[in-house]
């Protein structure tokens, strides 16, 4: 069996160095644009030429991200950044955007693409979907189950990559826009905020009373994923790469967690198992923890999965406050582990209250130490007050910190290379050194060798001198020395053969994909693509249950998407009677037993010859149907590229981005032939998760369709008192949406000059005569635009009034786009 990759995160030069150092097969990192960690230091065109040749002359491999949706307007400058990495040898593109996947099958063919987490890509067909497209490996959704990635691996022969070490993020990746539509900054472009770890309340939406959560506040903040203990499981799969998250974190973070994971995956494949000594397990605590899961992976849930107390790193517990002298300013602490000057600690008193100090002084019986064991009675110096009974958590050990920044100071990789030196009296030295991969490299003398009159150089001064091999990567194992006796030259002469050798070595090994450099341009975002005919838009509505599709059939709405499939078969006979057009739209999230029961109910979903898709797997299963497929806006369509590639995969119809302004949709549709959709009304969905908060703090407990938000709408409120509303979608997954409804409808006249050929009505929580009320307003609206007519009647200014008096709308991100 092929050992496994470690793939290790870095988001700075000396994270790289630490990874590779400590043992990282491969890493991925990112440049200064385009990628989805844009708050890291990340790297610069130099610093990244300088990481290609560090990481290949050491056999590692390196990745970069691009993994960020992309407007038609960057995409030039996209273009070059990529002929850039192409050219200086980097081994593999990690992409989001499947617009940058098509111009990169289409401009750089053999440049090795993986699909980011952020394609959202989590059941088998997904993956066969990503194969016809030319992607070489996916990272597949940490949502996905051991059972769903055997599965896959059975069943496929994409290289399948898994998160298995740090941050979680509660929202499927490539489907949050909750940074997005609260503060504009987009997770889908790198700067997502982490709204998930602020505090909230579960509130019942028809009383708005709180619901208490005993357990704590941050009830959307999950733990850090930790599968150390449990690798073994993942590795008996076969996957092709195990991924440790952490971009954002400091280099002694990467040289612990891939230290602890070099070693796991290394005993693994030498003993058939893997044993964890409390020592590796201390510090994967110690570097940095919001407590651990073992993650969906595992089939982690809800209480276990979650960090509700605190949202930042927990550290360890090392004591509590015995006492407290306010005139000394000093505290009592019994400790229950180690504690050193230069630690950090934080005293937390069990509510919300930390206190956050530096070791710079210990105290024990009134003598400074440098440092005090477990059971001991110390004091240490504090401002401000503490109580007895307070907690103390180590959160940074500097004995840690040093150990880890003292493996990647100096050069602790050996490769194997092999040497011969040829030295005959007149001539010049000759040195050739090859390594296990085949390559060759010589270097020559500049003096020619003379006869010896005092001391003769000899062959052991001369392997000595070749063996200083000094802060490089290699180590001879055998050199073979063919002098002739009672020779002279000077030893500078042997040391400078060396290093013109080793770096004519270096100089092979660093290009190891052998490419030609490539100039690309690419011409078709200056194109206007002309339509035989302009589009007048049709309106769609989006309903989710009978009772809405009863009033939307008693309105003029010709077309609707249906989304509970549970009574799709009901709801086909509603729509017919009233001769309506109605779509089945499928849920965002279908795992492949979800793919299953959709595969046997394909002839009833299609019977109307149209249906609504939400991610790459259904589209892979209905796309050869000869149906007109819709697009569904989780396909995060950014680009006229990316809508050309959807087009490719024979969808009829896209919804774009609501994370695109109007300027941008206007730019994207006239360079693209299909029929482009928005969405001009309704709570947005602004998260997806497999977690349910409403069990995990009404409950308290993990078990999935508990029933509790059958009877009762729940909603969760943030630190202002705006309240987001939840949603279950057909198989129990939690939606949350936007407090505030999207509400176009004075924009209508210029959309309706765009050439979009669709604009949707988004109910969720509507009741009937309130979406009666808003199609006949939007109804009204077009109908008056199509009669010629301009501008925003005092009707609909008061129709907008009454939603702005309740502080009940939004513009999403139509006008001011996204950052």
């Amino acid at each position: 069996m092929k050992k496994a990759e470690l793939l290790a995160p870095v988001g700075s030069f000396d994270a790289l160095i630490a990874a590779v150092q400590n043992g990282a097969d491969a890493v991925y990192l990112g440049g200064k644009k385009f990628g989805a960690r844009q708050y890291a230091s990340n790297f610069d065109e130099d610093t990244l030429k300088d990481a290609v040749e560090y990481c290949h002359i050491r056999d590692v491999k390196i990745y970069v991200t691009v993994n960020t949706l992309v407007l038609n307007e960057e995409f030039e400058e996209l273009i070059e950044y990529i002929e850039f990495l192409y050219n200086i040898d980097i081994d593999a593109i990690i992409v989001q955007d499947l617009g940058i996947l098509k111009a990169l099958k289409e401009k750089f063919p053999d440049f090795e693409v993986h699909a980011s987490t952020q394609m959202t890509i989590h059941n088998l067909e997904g993956i066969k979907l990503l194969e016809n497209l030319g992607v070489k490996r996916t990272v597949v959704a940490r949502e996905m189950k051991l059972k769903d990635i055997k599965n896959i691996r059975e069943n496929s022969d994409m290289e399948i990559e898994v998160f298995v070490h740090g941050a979680l993020c509660i929202c499927y990746s490539g489907q949050c826009l909750m940074s997005s539509l609260i503060g504009g900054r987009s997770g889908n472009r790198g700067r997502c905020a982490q709204p998930c770890r602020l505090p909230y309340k579960l509130v019942d939406l028809e009383t708005k009373e709180e619901i208490e959560s005993v357990q704590g506040d941050y009830i959307l903040s999950p733990r850090d994923l930790n599968t150390l203990e449990n690798l073994g499981e993942i590795l008996k799969l076969g996957v092709h790469s195990l991924k440790i998250e952490g971009r954002m974190k400091r280099p002694e973070y990467v040289a612990t967690v891939v230290k602890a994971y070099r070693k796991a995956i290394d005993m693994y494949y030498r003993d058939g198992r893997i044993n964890i000594d409390d020592k590796t397990k201390h510090e994967l605590l110690q570097i940095f923890n919001r407590k651990f899961t073992k993650g969906h992976i595992f089939e982690e849930r809800n209480n276990s999965l979650m960090a509700f107390e605190m949202p930042g790193n927990r550290g360890v517990e090392i004591g509590h406050i015995t006492g407290f002298d306010p005139k000394k300013g000093r505290a009592k602490v019994k400790l229950k582990n180690e504690l050193n000057k230069g630690d950090g600690i934080e005293i937390r008193n069990g509510k919300t209250e930390t206190k956050g100090i530096k070791i710079i002084k210990l105290f024990r019986n009134n003598k400074v130490v440098e440092k005090a064991s477990k059971g001991d009675i110390i004091e240490i110096e504090l401002k401000g007050k503490v109580h007895r009974g307070d907690k103390i958590f180590k959160t940074s050990d500097i004995s840690l910190l040093t150990s880890a920044a003292k493996s990647y100071s100096s050069e602790n990789i050996r490769i194997p290379i092999s040497g011969a030196l040829k030295g005959k009296l007149g001539e010049v030295f000759e040195l050739y050194i090859w390594d296990e991969k085949g390559n060759y490299v010589s270097a020559k003398g500049n003096q020619k060798i003379e006869k010896a009159i005092n001391k003769a150089l000899s062959k052991e001064r001369i392997l000595k001198q070749l063996s200083k091999l000094g802060n490089t990567p290699y180590g001879f194992e055998k050199v073979e020395i063919d002098i002739d006796e009672n020779i002279s030259a000077p030893i500078s002469e042997i040391n400078n053969l060396r290093r013109e050798a080793i770096e004519n070595l270096n100089n092979l090994r660093k290009n190891i994909n052998k490419r030609n450099k490539i100039s690309s341009k690419l011409d078709f975002f200056q194109r206007i693509i002309p339509r035989e005919k302009e589009n007048v838009p049709s309106l769609y509505a989006y309903v989710n249950n009978l009772e809405q599709l009863e009033a939307i059939v008693s309105t003029r709405i010709e077309r609707i998407y249906y989304s509970n499939i549970l009574d799709i078969e009901r709801a086909f006979d509603i729509a017919k009677k009233a001769q309506k057009l109605l779509i089945p739209s499928l849920d965002r999230i279908t795992n492949d037993g979800d793919i299953e029961a959709l595969k046997k109910k394909k002839n009833i979903i299609t019977q109307n010859n149209h249906v609504l898709l939400a991610n790459h797997g259904q589209l892979n299963i209905f796309r050869n149907d000869n149906i007109k497929i819709h697009a569904d806006f989780s396909f995060n369509i950014f680009n006229s590229m990316a809508a050309n590639q959807m087009q490719d995969l024979k969808v009829k119809n896209i919804t774009l981005s609501p994370e695109l302004n109007f300027n941008q949709i206007k730019d994207l549709v006239k360079k693209i032939s299909i029929d482009c959709q928005i969405i001009v009304y309704g709570h947005l969905p602004m998260m997806i998760t497999e977690y349910c908060p409403v069990n995990a703090i009404v409950n308290r407990d993990n078990e999935k369709s508990c029933g509790l938000c059958q009877n009762k709408k729940y909603g969760l409120k943030d630190r202002y008192g705006v309240i987001f509303p939840l949603k279950k979608d057909n198989n129990c997954r939690t939606q949350i949406l936007n407090s505030k409804k999207l509400l176009l409808i004075d924009y209508m006249d210029g959309i309706f000059k765009s050439n979009i050929a669709n604009i949707r009505l988004q109910f969720t929580n509507e009741d009937k005569n309130e979406i009666i009320s808003i199609v006949k307003a939007y109804d009204k609206t077009l109908n008056r635009i199509l009669s010629g007519k301009k501008g925003v009647t005092n009707e609909i200014k008061n129709f907008i009034k009454m939603y702005k008096d309740k502080g009940d709308y939004t513009r999403g991100h139509f006008s001011r786009g996204v950052i």
